[in-house]
């Protein structure tokens, strides 16, 4: 069955998720995520600068990898960041493209290590909610969930092309790592550190700051929910 570029918007806006749309197209999730690019590259192409969004996926993380792979298209100078997990368990399509982002992130884990989610709430510059993120992550620790959220975060943010991002979490320990101000001893959590450096380069202002748990609630509720899913 043929799709046209307004039946799958159609069916986004309608909540449907990829897979559902090619399940009732009898096509393959790859397809539809091809025609979803197809009308995001449109759209740029259309409005140039003056773009509002873009076009993305409210995707689950059941989907398979190749279709996944599909949505991994970002500008030429975004070939290094590999964007294919990002869509897992989130909630996008009204991230604003080439605006102020303020991402608030978390990371819970059941026993430390244990079953771990990550959480993340994103708001725009007027302080709506603009998308979120509840992913399992495996059996990891507390940490190391952390650092996941915020590289989650990082290329979500670099995926809508944000001019000027601020990341607020309630890790203390990595936010100070990330500053400079502690190092990094664990052999575990080098690799996102140092994944994390790399990352926050290709933003144009980046920031990031501690904030007390109480201030964190909505993304401490989706990684826990997340972690306690299992999914």
């Amino acid at each position: 069955m043929l799709l046209s570029i307004d039946r799958v918007l159609q069916l986004l806006s309608e909540g449907k998720s990829v897979e559902k749309i090619a399940e009732m197209s009898e096509v393959k999730a790859q397809d539809v995520c091809k025609i979803v690019e197809e009308a995001r590259t449109l759209l740029q192409k259309q409005e140039g600068a003056k773009v509002k969004k873009k076009i993305i996926l409210k995707k689950n993380s059941s989907a398979g990898s190749s279709s996944s792979k599909k949505q991994n298209t970002a500008d030429s100078d975004d070939k290094d960041v590999d964007f294919t997990e990002i869509f897992n368990g989130a909630e996008l399509s009204t991230v604003p493209y080439g605006s102020y982002l303020l991402i608030y992130t978390d990371g819970a884990s059941s026993g430390n290590p244990g079953h771990a989610g990550i959480g993340i709430h994103i708001t725009d510059k007027d302080n709506r909610t603009v998308g979120k993120v509840s992913s399992y992550v495996g059996v990891q620790t507390n940490n190391y969930a952390e650092y996941v959220a915020l590289i989650r975060a990082l290329k979500i943010a670099i995926y809508f092309k944000t001019k000027d991002l601020k990341l607020r979490t309630d890790s203390e320990l990595a936010v100070k790592q990330i500053k400079g101000i502690y190092k990094v001893s664990s052999e575990n959590i080098k690799p996102l550190y140092d994944e994390m450096i790399r990352l926050k380069k290709k933003v144009n202002s980046f920031r990031i700051e501690h904030i007390p748990r109480a201030q964190n609630d909505k993304a401490d509720y989706l990684a826990k929910t997340a972690a306690s899913n299992r999914k």
